[in-house]
């Protein structure tokens, strides 16, 4: 549990690291590196639904041994 919850954060704070990173080097034009921040972006929500996803099936997986402790 404590796992999951620490890659969240990390590929939170990844995304947000790249994002800034991105911003302070980009060579495009203002419009290029828009559509470039916007992709990079839905890659990154793609990433962190994925990892909330597994983590939800973790934790219901947990509350039901929980429930059902004789399974």
């Amino acid at each position: 549990m404590k796992r999951i919850s620490n890659f969240l954060t990390g590929v939170l704070i990844g995304g947000i690291a790249g994002v800034v990173i991105t911003i302070l080097a980009a060579p495009e034009k203002g419009s290029e590196w828009l559509d470039e921040i916007q992709k990079k972006s839905q890659d990154i929500l793609v990433e962190f639904n994925r990892a909330a996803q597994e983590y939800r099936e973790e934790m219901e997986k947990d509350l039901e041994k929980r429930r059902n402790p004789s399974n």
